[in-house]
């Protein structure tokens, strides 16, 4: 392995906290985070959800991206095509050698594997996690009736730490393999990349750059601005250079903007006003566009460059969500080029602002409780709960709440430190709320069904801090092969049971100040202390893995039963739980 794709590794895995794995599984881990940020423009997701577990031959990582979003469970898949209608696919397999050439051999066996998998051998993968994938992918082709503007894309990318030099007999491999996938006729396209040591660091590079875009935008004028907002612009900007807002340039995938805006995108079949903004494009009233639609805000922290030639750094669209996903999938049609889309851009660094900003934007419409699925981010309680992070957990038990996806992505924090909001809700979730069977499916829905039980601006900020803390720490024994990794899907049960084993007591109301400071310090005072953490988390799986529960480890669907948190908590009852309980 060359000098500089080693100090790339050591950097990744010092600030994932990998250190005590063998180098190839930090090999795996470092690809398969390199190769999904490339496909999903983020780092706010877990690499090892990626993993294709240790005993699976031929392929080391599956990325699973349906409607822009990584997905991780057939549950997750089905809140999606509830929520949008629509079906788009995106299939990452990815093998990683850190081997110094490529191997026609090791290709061959990569492609073999892979038909293997979309041939449905599956007894041919034994490990839980490929079992998961299969059934997402399965699952995925049952559905085909929502695949309304095209069959799944499959991107495989081939990784080694050598030097890609188009070797004939390995084009020779790669070209007939491509074409017996393209047969099946499960495909709308068949990628292969080969990923040289170059390539490795150039997207490791990636994942630390800023998102950015460079546009011109000559029909502009300068807004009167308030204090706190450095620059303001109002005007018209063709599709040309607004798709450099939107679209990754190398990929052609719609970048990561939308994670401030209230909306999640919907789909234009059942929305009416996604169905208007696309019959316009389609039946060719492109001169329209810009008087019917209300246009696009995007909100930046910086902006540079000379005159109409300008750069936005660290950017978000808070409002025109649905326009801009309305454009892309319409990005194709004839005469789009010229079209002028309404854009507005603003320039601060205050998160309030930004916040006012977003909500004054969305406002100008209804907001169906539905579509409100990043209401949370802009909350008074989300931006306190940021401040409680930095102000709250020292040394060892430091946390960085990331409010906004991206946040801390061009920082030198530790990205293991990183709660993000998705984590947050399911650790909250399942500690505190005794609800870790929801948490496999898409976050948005999940905070809308708890409603005001979570980020409820009366609560205490303690217990969301105090759950992050915890699953921090057992990811950490994760890591460090200090427990059984096989039951890690159940991960969200142990941090409820461990709950039980240190504080049997009834959980005090989150609006009581006093009581959750008592209640939590108790439950810090513990996970301080490793040996102790780890003691009560092997006890958590002896109690999971106990005969009076009987769970059935063979179902995957076993972690998402309500009943299998029902006979847990009822077992934990009769078991832990104090008849008089402690007062606060």
């Amino acid at each position: 392995m060359d000098t500089i794709t080693r100090s790339f590794l050591d950097e990744f895995i010092e600030s994932k906290g990998y250190q005590s794995l063998p180098v190839s599984d930090q090999f795996e881990l470092f690809t398969n985070f390199c190769v999904i940020n490339k496909e999903y423009d983020s780092i706010s997701f877990d690499e090892k959800s990626i993993s294709t577990g240790t005993a699976t031959q031929g392929i080391d990582g599956i990325g699973i991206i349906v409607n822009n979003k990584l997905c991780s469970s057939v549950k997750e898949i089905q809140e999606l095509i509830d929520l949008n209608r629509v079906l788009n696919a995106n299939f990452i397999l990815i093998q990683a050698k850190t081997s110094s050439s490529f191997d026609g051999q090791q290709i061959e066996n990569f492609f073999r594997w892979t038909k293997s998998f979309f041939k449905e051998e599956i007894d041919l993968f034994v490990t839980d996690e490929m079992k998961n994938f299969i059934e997402m992918k399965n699952f995925i082709y049952q559905n085909s009736k929502y695949m309304k503007d095209r069959s799944p894309v499959c991107n495989l990318y081939f990784c080694t730490t050598g030097k890609w030099n188009d070797d004939k007999n390995h084009l020779e491999v790669i070209n007939s393999n491509i074409t017996e996938l393209d047969n099946l006729n499960l495909f709308e396209k068949v990628t292969f990349y080969p990923i040289d040591s170059k390539k490795i660091q150039q997207l490791y590079r990636k994942t630390k750059e800023p998102v950015e875009a460079t546009i011109k935008f000559e029909k502009k004028v300068t807004i009167p601005t308030i204090s706190k907002i450095k620059v303001a612009y109002s005007g018209m900007i063709p599709f040309s250079e607004f798709k450099k807002i939107i679209i990754d340039e190398s990929s052609g995938k719609m970048k990561s903007v939308f994670n401030d805006n209230i909306r999640d995108y919907l789909e234009q079949e059942n929305n009416s006003v996604n169905t208007d903004i696309a019959n316009t494009l389609k039946e060719g009233n492109i001169e329209s566009f810009c008087i019917l639609n209300n246009g696009v805000t995007v909100v930046a922290d910086e902006i540079s460059g000379p005159g109409d030639n300008i750069t936005i750094t660290n950017y978000q669209i808070v409002n025109g969500c649905q326009t801009s996903n309305v454009l892309y999938e319409n990005r194709n049609v004839v005469g789009i080029e010229n079209m002028h889309v309404p854009l507005k851009i603003i320039v601060t660094n205050d998160s309030e602002i930004k916040s006012q900003i977003t909500r004054a934007t969305n406002n100008q419409t209804a907001v169906d409780a539905v579509d409100a699925v990043e209401l949370e981010a802009l909350t008074e309680f989300q931006r306190n709960l940021e401040l409680f992070y930095d102000a709250f957990g020292k040394n060892e038990n430091r946390l960085y709440y990331e409010r906004r996806t991206n946040q801390y992505k061009s920082s030198d924090i530790p990205m293991y430190r990183v709660i993000n909001r998705e984590t947050q809700i399911k650790v909250f979730a399942s500690m505190f709320l005794d609800k870790p069977h929801l948490v496999a499916g898409y976050y948005g829905k999940l905070t809308k069904e708890m409603g005001d039980e979570i980020f409820n601006h009366e609560h205490d900020n303690l217990p969301y801090y105090t759950s992050s803390l915890t699953y921090f720490k057992l990811e950490n024994l994760y890591n460090k092969s200090k427990l059984d990794k096989n039951l890690r899907r159940f991960r969200y049960h142990l941090i409820m049971i461990f709950r039980f084993l240190v504080l049997p007591q009834t959980v005090p109301n989150f609006d009581d100040k006093r009581k959750q400071e008592t209640y939590c310090n108790k439950l810090i005072e513990v996970l301080d202390n490793e040996e102790l953490t780890l003691s009560k988390f092997k006890e958590a799986l002896e109690f999971l893995t106990s005969d009076k529960l009987n769970l059935d480890f063979g179902d995957r669907k076993t972690p998402e039963r309500k009943n299998t948190t029902d006979m847990i908590l009822l077992e934990l009852k009769s078991n832990f739980f104090v008849k008089n309980q402690a007062s606060y």
